[in-house]
């Protein structure tokens, strides 16, 4: 499970440096950002399932920075297969949608993807 989350923190990462696995803990945030996480369901003999939520926020007037944000993400994933020593992972896209945090400034999304995940040494 830690190759998986070092793997899945690092393509975050490629997308924006402000990525965060489960909450952003920095003292001065940076927007835009993301926090993601995760739930697993087991598919077959070492095939793991895996639902990626992710939620994008920005602090402005606009979604522009949120869209922009989102498309990258979705163009980073799309397709997208990773083989590594201990992992062979494919993603997908799902959904997205807005989410009100009842604030004119905060401006916030969530999106989810999904991964298959084959476990090469188990």
């Amino acid at each position: 499970m830690i190759e998986f989350l070092k793997e899945l923190t690092a393509q975050f990462k490629m997308v924006t440096s402000e990525s965060f696995h489960e909450k952003n803990r920095k003292t001065t945030v940076v927007y835009p950002y993301l926090t993601f996480d995760f739930d697993t369901e087991a598919i077959e003999r070492s095939v793991d399932g895996f639902y990626i939520d992710v939620d994008v926020f920005d602090s402005n007037s606009s979604y522009i920075n949120v869209f922009t944000l989102e498309d990258a993400l979705k163009d980073h994933f799309k397709d997208k297969m990773k083989l590594t020593d201990d992992l062979f992972i494919r993603f997908n896209f799902l959904r997205s949608n807005k989410v009100s945090t009842g604030d004119d400034k905060i401006k916030r999304r969530s999106l989810q993807f999904y991964c298959k995940t084959d476990w090469r040494n188990k």
